[in-house]
């Protein structure tokens, strides 16, 4: 076995919250809104629920147990793990499609945070207090025409996760996290109060917890479970990454259930938040990707104190975005600093400079190759199709189907945490449930 971590959490709550962070992201609270609004609300609520348990959460258990045991990166994590059971090592290519997922997820990720900070130099300059329908519809429409402002703002986050990362475990990552999390959290209580009191909490709560069943397609399906990956960070290795250096005596099955329901609960408490403050406004919750950039900011202009609420808004959305993007890039730079035996800050630069001009082709979509289109959708709409629906799903799938059939049932007691009730439940979810599951959602997509 080669490359094993040196660097371990300092503390399982360290670890916890970093797992939290890399699961809490945009995919909350800019993705699982506008999803919601755009995918029959209580329908697409339902069935997103569903595949947190029945497969986000066996995933999560999967990552974690082959990053612990691995001990490395999630390619020489999978790899080793295979050679030492007698298997080939091409297996390693599991952890590959994980740390893929990471660096074109990472390539957009950037961009759509980069649309946050902007905003909140908006909200600092007293730029939302007063919008009309209009101006907030043109706000954004100049933001995405205006490529020289989004990679100013692209490159600015992708610098701030380097100078986190840069550091060590404990006085990077770990504190970043142990900082963010818990100011993220308070932020995101703030919001869901004050759109209880100053919106519609009652048409909230309807509209995401009344499913309409006759709305449950197929394409409902696919992007309820497309986002139940994308939301908890299964199949892009993060967790993997943040198992391997993991060497406390933790309950790996508790763990995975911890951060799913954290997850979730961050997911729903944001979306009840901004749904009574559309709908106390009497706004259009349908408004797609723009949700969090359109109607919220018109919202915000007519609230009392809305400009104040903009900025601690627009904050929460951007430590949420950092929390995921320390995991995605995480992911990255360990596999490259392995892969290639570089250093950390040689493998931080190389592979940062990568997603920024990849980046690029993200930014550009917006702008002057909006008219590039390929199977009919604009090179962002692609990357992001074809992250949520394919990559994190095959990269989830192949790793739980590694940790449940291949890995000997000893092993797996031992990096779970035990046997028992739990450990039985997840061997049945991740030998059988999870994968048909996702097979499923490939069969109801094609």
């Amino acid at each position: 076995m080669q490359h094993k971590n040196t660097s371990f959490w300092s503390s399982n709550m360290g670890f916890t919250l970093a797992c939290v962070g890399a699961a809490v992201g945009l995919g909350n609270i800019w993705k699982f809104p506008y999803m919601t609004g755009t995918q029959g609300g209580g329908a697409f609520v339902f069935v997103y629920l569903i595949t947190i348990f029945a497969i986000a959460i066996p995933v999560a258990a999967a990552e974690l147990l082959v990053g612990r045991k691995g001990q490395s990166d999630a390619v020489s994590s999978v790899r080793d793990i295979a050679v030492e059971n007698n298997r080939p090592a091409g297996f390693g290519i599991i952890g590959g499609i994980g740390v893929f997922g990471s660096f074109i997820l990472l390539t957009f990720y950037a961009v759509i945070a980069g649309w946050v900070s902007s905003y909140i130099w908006r909200a600092l300059s007293g730029q939302i207090g007063g919008l009309d329908a209009t101006g907030a519809g043109v706000m954004f429409t100049d933001l995405l025409a205006s490529p020289n402002e989004m990679i100013l703002h692209q490159l600015a986050f992708l610098v701030f996760l380097g100078l986190i990362l840069i550091r060590q475990l404990s006085a990077g990552l770990e504190r970043a996290n142990l900082i963010l999390m818990p100011s993220l959290v308070i932020m995101l209580v703030f919001i869901a109060v004050y759109g209880a009191i100053a919106g519609d909490i009652k048409a909230s709560l309807a509209y995401m917890f009344t499913p309409d069943f006759s709305k449950i397609t197929p394409e409902v399906i696919q992007s309820a479970v497309g986002q139940g990956f994308f939301s908890v960070g299964v199949g892009a290795a993060m967790l993997m990454t943040y198992g391997a250096y993991l060497d406390k005596s933790i309950n790996l099955g508790h763990a995975a259930i911890t951060i799913a329901l954290a997850d979730t609960a961050i997911a729903i408490l944001a979306g009840i938040g901004i749904f009574a403050i559309v709908f106390g406004q009497s706004l259009d919750p349908t408004a797609g990707p723009g949700l969090i950039f359109t109607t919220l900011p018109l919202a915000f202009a007519q609230l009392p104190f809305g400009g104040p609420l903009a900025l601690v808004f627009f904050m929460l959305v951007y430590f949420a975005a950092l929390t995921s993007g320390l995991s995605l890039a995480e992911v990255m730079f360990r596999w490259a600093e392995n892969r290639f035996g570089w250093s950390r800050k040689r493998a931080i630069y190389v592979m940062l400079g990568a997603t920024f001009l990849i980046g690029l082709s993200t930014v550009f979509s917006f702008n002057i190759w909006s008219d590039v289109k390929l199977a009919g959708r604009t090179l962002f709409d692609l990357k992001d199709y074809l992250v949520t629906a394919y990559i994190m799903p095959i990269g989830g799938l192949g790793v739980v189907l590694f940790a449940a059939w291949v890995m000997p049932v000893e092993t797996l007691k031992q990096a779970f945490g035990g046997g028992g009730p739990l450990f039985s439940a997840w061997l049945f979810a991740g030998r059988f449930l999870a994968p048909l599951g996702i097979l499923w959602i490939f069969w109801a997509g094609l």
